[in-house]
């Protein structure tokens, strides 16, 4: 059994490693193999505790994220189970685990819905998922330019993508010429309000709202989903309880029958017709199908790096 921190997380896979893996774990949800255990979260006095899980046959594992609330702050673990003896393979420090699953996912929704030819890319929010997601989306891709919109921190994320990105530019912005310019914004805040106006959209915007899993949060107003013709998800279940993007919609304005999942597309093709003027939205709230997939992928390489006939280890 292996032990496998955040730290030997980041040095064992890259964010290619997990849109790849991603992509796979999300055709066999689409084709129905993979059974997925939806968010179950239960509150406490001064803490709430999370879970959330699957079973993913082609993979040969199952397990689930477990995590805790308190005062905003987050702390995850995955347990990693065998699918072929209900053998305990490994334990997951899942921090690093979830930055690179939850902007893997986006990317792999941009590659189906988003335009080729992107070059703009704007981010709201300035912390590790949104930095997670700039090196999801620019890392080979088209984009040239990254407009970040945040209230703190923004020139300090400038630099450090500056650094890693030399062939692209790096601004800070405000809300209003990120969203005129951007052909793909991500919001990754904790704003429980709408961050801009729809209608400063360009047609085709690819738009990822990834920063609220709660019924009471939205990052996007009613304007972004209604020039939306197709809004994208990962569990239509799981959205229809913690949606808040969705959920928080005047009456009409989201159509559930126009509200598909992504592991859908990925198995089976986008078959409808949308015109050059729509944009797309993805509405992401992290499932336990990244998090079981990823940790394989993760304890496959943790394996790998232990000598022929070695013991089990702690990786720290």
């Amino acid at each position: 059994m292996y032990i496998i921190t955040d730290e030997h997380v980041h040095r064992l896979i890259t964010m290619s490693d997990a849109i790849e893996v991603l992509r796979s774990a999300l055709a066999e949800q689409g084709s129905r193999q993979a059974k997925i255990q939806p968010r179950v979260r239960t509150p406490g006095e001064n803490v709430s505790l999370s879970t959330m899980g699957a079973i993913l046959p082609g993979a040969g594992v199952c397990g689930a994220k477990v995590y805790s609330t308190h005062k905003g702050v987050f702390d995850f673990v995955i347990p990693l189970f065998s699918t072929d003896d209900g053998r305990l393979l490994s334990i997951i420090h899942g921090g690093a685990l979830t930055e690179y699953r939850t902007a893997a996912v986006t990317r792999i929704a941009f590659d189906a819905f988003g335009r080729a030819d992107a070059k703009v890319l704007a981010v709201f929010g300035t912390g590790a998922q949104a930095r997670a997601h700039i090196r999801a989306l620019v890392g080979k891709s088209g984009i040239e330019r990254v407009l970040i919109v945040g209230i703190e921190g923004v020139q300090e994320t400038v630099a450090q993508m500056q650094a890693r990105f030399t062939s692209v530019s790096f601004e800070a912005s405000t809300v209003e010429t990120a969203v005129q310019a951007a052909d793909i914004v991500v919001t990754a805040t904790r704003s429980t309000v709408p961050l801009f106006d729809g209608a400063d959209l360009k047609p085709r915007t690819f738009v990822a709202a990834i920063g609220s899993s709660k019924p009471g949060a939205r990052e996007i107003d009613d304007t972004t989903l209604s020039r939306a013709s197709i809004v994208v998800v990962e569990s239509l279940e799981q959205a229809q309880e913690e949606a808040g993007d969705l959920l928080m919609a005047a009456p009409g304005i989201v159509d559930w029958s126009n509200v598909v999942e992504l592991g859908d597309i990925i198995a089976n093709g986008d078959v409808r017709e949308r015109s050059p003027g729509d944009i797309t939205v993805f509405k992401s709230l992290g499932i336990g199908l990244a998090d079981v997939a990823l940790g394989e992928l993760v304890t496959r390489r943790a394996v790998a790096a232990v000598e022929p006939g070695g013991q089990a280890v702690t990786v720290d």
